[in-house]
């Protein structure tokens, strides 16, 4: 009986870390930029980074919170990330988060 109860305890538990708040995600790839600009969060004022989806689009400032990326000043970057979209964010939270799959180009800016 024992190790039935522990199987079920266990199963219970995957299905809980398994089981994601989010609505849905997607991938992207994004390129960003070797420097930050200033930007407001609500009324706190700070420094974002720089991104676009396109070599010739023109930079936008992201809020968005980026996860398991080292950003390095002076340097560009092409990023596969996936963009996760929460269902209930706490209020002061964030709706999307993205997340960093993969850094598939780093060079130094020219």
């Amino acid at each position: 009986m024992r190790p039935f109860i522990l199987a079920a305890f266990v199963l219970t538990l995957a299905g809980c870390a398994t089981a994601p708040s989010d609505q849905g995600s997607r991938s992207r790839l994004l390129y960003i930029a070797g420097t930050k600009v200033p930007c407001t969060n609500g009324v706190m004022k700070t420094e974002c980074l720089q991104y676009r989806e396109q070599p010739t689009d023109p930079w936008q400032a992201s809020y968005v919170p980026m996860e398991g990326f080292d950003w390095k000043p002076g340097n560009e970057y092409l990023l596969k990330i996936t963009e996760v979209h929460r269902k209930n964010p706490p209020l002061d939270a964030s709706r999307v988060r993205w997340h960093v799959d993969k850094v598939v180009e780093q060079h130094p800016v020219q």
